[in-house]
């Protein structure tokens, strides 16, 4: 309840009102049904003020329900909202290698069903309510009536809740299992809109896919939700019948306990009118049992703890650090190693340790084989993991976990997989428009794509010109270090030479430090040096060494930097 708890608070006022107008309009709802029964028992005449009253109560039920109603379904949908903002922050704030450990579809499940489910169960809240309270309402006018016809129904109701309790204990097992499955589901559409270039060339392979990621997870969500719903479907006619039930046996009781019939009948009228509410209760489960799994669920997820600041944190506020060296050792790493856990069948992945020192205004390329550990250096040099061992610094000043927030404001990168926003953002989030629109026209972009203020006119473009829209944002954030993988491995070769011998000389005296994975050996000359990484170690890269890889092809003449 820690999600729901704090929202609640904030409208601390409109939830008694609510519940105050509801039980009102259920005790209204009993009261009209006590006149009726005085009415059939000729305690009360059908006169005119008897049926002014009624219809005064009539219009009380009706005012009284809906207004408490209207006021929690707005509470309820305003949960929802503030929920899925406030869900949105918290995995905003959270790190990226928690957020890897949960996984795309996880997130996305999440996202979408868990907070509608919350959602809907608490929309339900008020109507669960109000037959609560009509349910108590009328036990309590039926001890009125005949405390012995009430303690034989309560014994009996009991004992049919009590039987009961068994199906709604494994229907809430099964929406649990449904919800495990719910992720597979969310990869399966995942896989079918990401792959859709592959599956359509691929008849077998779209066969193969659809029967083992999406109806097999379909199919097992369908068995599972069909014996749920068979255990709620078994509850409501077991309450269908507990109550009928009841109603026979009740006259049979009243004859043997010497009743006048006038009571009796009163009695079951009452029970009559509760069957309702009863129903509705039981009909209720479902949506409140999916909302508590859901609700368990996002909690579950363990991000981050909501707060309202999209500052970096207490660790970024530049007040407490020094402004970053112009010249001179800029970033460093001391037995830096980084250790990828071993998940299911696949094997875990061991980097470092790495010692390296990133000068100011250095230009440095990381070459190596695939899956030697580049992509992950390049996230450590940017503060979005934490070493396993070892330390990182920035301007001298160690990156602990207080000053990791200040280490990431320093860092802009463009990485392999880039997602696009359709914002540009400068620093502060003010951006430089001219700054912008020039750099736009050196990407050779401005006639596919225009700016509307801080708004893109287009981001689906191809995949190399997506990276330069990408490079476009990251320049644009102003920041002293600039982290590029495989930046121009989708680039055509003219604008890729034109990238390697005047956009990265023009950043680098634009006072930026650049650090870029690369495999373009023509073009190493361009770096101050170059470094290789494989199998998680970094060495000193030269012409000799570099090409012990078979899967690599020998680099044409070209100067190298050691």
């Amino acid at each position: 309840m820690s999600l729901l708890l704090p929202l609640l608070r904030r409208f601390r006022w409109r939830m008694p009102l609510a519940l105050l107008l509801g039980a009102a309009g259920a005790l209204a709802g009993l009261s009209v049904i006590a006149l009726v029964n005085r009415l059939i028992a000729g305690t009360a005449a059908p006169d005119a003020p008897t049926l002014a009253l009624i219809a005064l109560l009539l219009a009380a039920v009706f005012g009284c329900g809906f207004a408490a109603q209207a006021i929690l379904t707005a509470l309820g949908h305003r949960v929802v909202c503030e929920m899925r903002t406030g869900t949105v922050k918290r995995l905003l704030d959270t790190d990226v290698e928690r957020l890897e450990a949960i996984g795309v579809p996880a997130l996305y499940a999440t996202l979408t069903k868990d907070i509608t489910a919350v959602g809907q169960a608490f929309n339900r809240l008020p109507f669960v309510f109000c037959n609560a309270v009509l349910v108590l309402g009328g036990f309590a006018y039926l001890a009125w009536l005949s405390w012995q016809l009430v303690l034989l129904s309560a014994a009996v109701i009991g004992l049919g809740v009590a039987v009961a309790y068994g199906w709604v204990s494994a229907m809430r097992r099964l929406m649990i299992e449904v919800r495990e499955t719910d992720d597979r589901l969310f990869a399966g559409y995942r896989g079918a809109v990401e792959g859709r270039n592959e599956l359509a060339l691929n008849a077998a392979r779209k066969r193969v896919f659809h029967r083992h990621d999406v109806t097999a997870a379909a199919e097992r969500a369908r068995a599972t939700e069909t014996r749920a719903d068979r255990y709620w479907v078994m509850s409501l006619s077991w309450t269908a019948l507990v109550i009928l039930g009841l109603i026979a046996g009740i006259f049979a009781a009243g004859a043997a306990l010497g009743l006048p019939r006038e009571h009796t009948a009163g009695f079951v009228l009452v029970l009559m009118f509760l069957r309702m509410p009863l129903n509705d209760l039981v009909g209720t489960l479902p949506i409140l049992l999916s909302g508590t799994v859901a609700l368990a669920k996002v909690e579950a997820l363990r991000l981050e703890p909501h707060r309202a600041d999209f500052g970096p944190g207490p660790g970024g506020l530049a007040a407490l650090h020094p402004v970053l060296p112009v010249r001179g050792a800029l970033l460093s790493l001391s037995g830096v190693v980084h250790d990828h856990p071993a998940q299911g069948d696949e094997p875990g992945f061991h980097l470092g340790p790495v010692d390296l020192t990133v000068e100011a205004g250095e230009t440095l390329f990381i070459v190596g084989g695939n899956g030697g550990g580049k992509s992950t250096l390049l996230t450590l040099l940017a503060g979005l993991r934490r070493p396993t061992a070892g330390t990182i610094r920035l301007a001298g000043l160690e990156v602990t976990e207080e000053r990791r927030g200040w280490h990431r404001e320093q860092v802009s990168a463009v990485f392999s997989a880039p997602h696009l926003f359709e914002r540009l953002v400068g620093p502060g989030g003010r951006l430089d428009e001219e700054l912008a629109r020039a750099f736009l026209r050196r990407l050779r972009l401005d006639r596919k794509v225009t700016l509307d203020g801080d708004r893109l006119s287009d981001i689906r473009l191809s995949q190399g010109q997506r990276k330069r829209l990408a490079l476009l944002s990251a320049v644009v954030e102003e920041r002293p270090i600039l982290l590029l993988d495989e930046w121009a491995a989708d680039q055509d070769p003219v604008f890729r030479r034109f990238f390697y011998e005047e956009l990265l000389p023009e950043l680098k005296r634009g006072g930026r430090t650049i650090v870029a994975v690369s495999h373009d050996d023509r073009y190493f000359h361009v770096a101050d040096r170059v470094l290789r990484c494989d199998a998680g170690v970094l060495t000193p890269w030269s012409p000799a060494t570099a090409w012990s890889d078979p899967a690599e092809t020998p680099p044409r003449p070209a100067r190298a930097v050691p």
